[in-house]
């Protein structure tokens, strides 16, 4: 999307004030005119300003004529351009800019219509969050690259969490992330009463810090100047508590000495599962759903105890009817370093089905040894950074890391927030082919890996465009944008897919073979490694990896 907000000020001081934009289908006047043929594929929506149109009038058509024009339609001239023909028209107030061409074409005098194209700054949003420099996953999964075309604002989403529940008083990083609206909150299903339905927990009470810890991942509020980033910063959060604070120590040990008390179960899961389909069948509260389910059981098959060739369990069921809502899911692989734990080997081994199971991999690109794997995560899976991630805490501790395939989960849960806010009108399995077809492959076996390690940037890429093949860093690497301008954001590099493995290396050079940084993520802030901004000029990076190594150069521009 492109916006600009400064030049027209310049030139029409009457509009001194925060450029106000909107969205236009370039094909949707042209649809509704044409009824035996409609275009093969309507264009992208793109960003335009609000309230005004460029208009150029036949040059025999005098000021006055024009001036009655405009009168007799509501508008007004901003300024005349006489240098190239074209006028600046302020719309009147509440007319859309779809309206205003529609206004304009096919009237006498007018050679021309057009709209205000808005554009941005051609850079990576870098979140001022203090931590975010420590968040070596977002990073890994380049989501600074991938913000540059969604940072989860354009549509309204909102991540179920099921889980332990988030602390809803004390934490500023989720506090205002979560949903209370049309009579949805936060809600705790009791696993200690039986079928027990889901009753109102707001603010949300948390059972122990784990879902704090998950949210903060997923969707902690981002360039606020406060500890962490998360990987949506504009999706919503929803608390479906399904743990008793009664069970669980603050860790989410048991209460109960050598017990399992801190647990749950299927009931208070379905029962959290149809609650959320339920806010995904009001999209003006909610906006469009993700559920992020962070448990499991280690060793339990998703089908029924009593008959384990042909009926799925309940959760199961709970399960497809959520993603025939729409809703994709993404769950954790689970710890045991065995087989994927259920409820995520619900996602089978028929492909695209919406269900994500997610395993774990950590700083340099190996799959963590915990992360449980199996057919289920090689058919429908990805792996996320799962290894002392950086996140939210409950409010006693602010911050903490956490290792596990349950922060691994969240980072898809977000990315799959980011996707369905760029486009609303996706499938749950939409949005999962893009996150699997987009993920960076570490050299992993299928069965642990499942298609690769989640590379936001390419996913949203191809969400858009609906290839990578026209992307360069498939075939070579590179890095973007190119020349950077260290003071817009980061600099973003992609690895090829013949060199991507293990233990990654990025080392940046000066052209004269000076050695500048060595980075083992795939974004550098434009500093040397004594932490002094580097200076303008050309520049060679030299990636390394388990497999092998390739090269690239890029500019710097201060």
């Amino acid at each position: 999307m492109r916006k600009i907000a400064f030049a027209i000020f310049l030139l029409i001081p009457s509009l001194a004030e925060a450029l106000k934009v909107e969205t236009y289908s370039p094909f949707s006047q042209a649809s509704a005119r044409t009824s035996s043929k409609s275009p093969a594929s309507p264009a992208k929506p793109i960003l335009v300003a609000s309230g005004r149109l460029w208009v150029k009038f036949d040059p025999a058509f005098s000021p006055a004529q024009r001036f009655s024009l405009l009168a007799s339609l509501g508008c007004s001239a901003a300024r005349d351009y006489p240098n190239i023909g074209w006028t600046l028209i302020s719309l009147p107030a509440q007319m859309s800019v779809a309206q205003g061409l529609s206004s304009f074409q096919g009237k006498t005098g007018v050679v021309a219509v057009d709209v205000d194209r808005a554009y941005t700054p051609n850079s990576t949003p870098t979140p001022n969050d203090p931590l975010f420099s420590s968040q070596y996953g977002l990073s890994q999964i380049d989501a600074a690259g991938g913000w540059q075309y969604e940072t989860g604002y354009t549509s309204t989403v909102t991540i179920a969490m099921i889980d332990t529940g988030i602390d809803g008083t004390g934490q500023p990083d989720l506090d205002g992330k979560l949903l209370n609206a049309g009579g949805f909150q936060s809600q705790f299903c009791d696993p200690d009463t039986t079928g027990s339905p889901c009753v109102a927990d707001s603010p949300p009470v948390y059972a122990c810090n784990h879902a704090t810890r998950t949210s903060g991942v997923a969707a902690a509020e981002t360039n606020n100047g406060l500890d962490i980033a998360g990987v949506s910063w504009g999706a919503k959060l929803l608390s479906l508590r399904v743990f008793n604070p009664a069970d669980c120590t603050i860790d989410c040990g048991s209460i109960i000495p050598f017990g399992n008390g801190c647990s749950t179960d299927d009931a208070a899961i379905v029962n959290a599962l149809e609650y959320a389909v339920s806010l995904a069948t009001h999209p003006a509260v909610g906006g469009r759903v993700v559920i992020n389910m962070s448990l499991g059981a280690s060793g339990t098959p998703c089908v029924n105890a009593l008959d384990i060739s042909t009926t799925p369990i309940a959760v199961a069921d709970a399960i497809a009817l959520s993603t025939s809502t729409g809703i994709p899911l993404a769950i954790a692989a689970g710890n045991d370093g065995s087989s994927v734990n259920a409820p995520a080997n619900c996602a089978g081994t028929s492909t695209s089905n919406g269900v994500i199971p997610v395993g774990a991999d950590d700083q340099n690109n190996q799959i963590a040894y915990f992360s449980s794997n199996g057919p289920e995560l090689a058919a429908n899976g990805v792996v996320a950074p799962g290894v002392n991630d950086v996140t939210t805490d409950v409010s006693s501790q602010t911050t903490s890391s956490a290792s596990g395939t349950s922060f691994s989960a969240p980072h898809v849960a977000g990315l799959a927030a980011l996707l369905l806010s760029a486009h609303p009108a996706a499938t749950a399995s939409q949005v999962q082919y893009w996150i699997r077809s987009g993920a960076d492959n570490i050299g992993a076996d299928a069965n642990y890996q499942g298609s690769g390690r989640i590379n936001v940037f390419k996913s949203l890429r191809l969400a858009q465009n609906g290839t990578l093949v026209t992307f360069a860093g498939q075939t070579k690497a590179i890095a973007f944008p190119n020349p950077f301008h260290p003071n817009q954001g980061e600099l973003s590099f992609s690895i090829p897919g013949g060199v991507a493995g293990s233990n990654p290396t990025i080392k940046i050079y000066t052209i004269a073979g000076q050695l500048v940084d060595t980075i083992t993520g795939l974004t550098w802030d434009g500093r040397n490694s004594s932490g002094q901004m580097v200076a303008s000029g050309t520049y060679i990076f030299l990636v390394t990896t388990g497999i092998g190594n390739t090269k690239g150069r890029f500019s710097v521009i201060r």
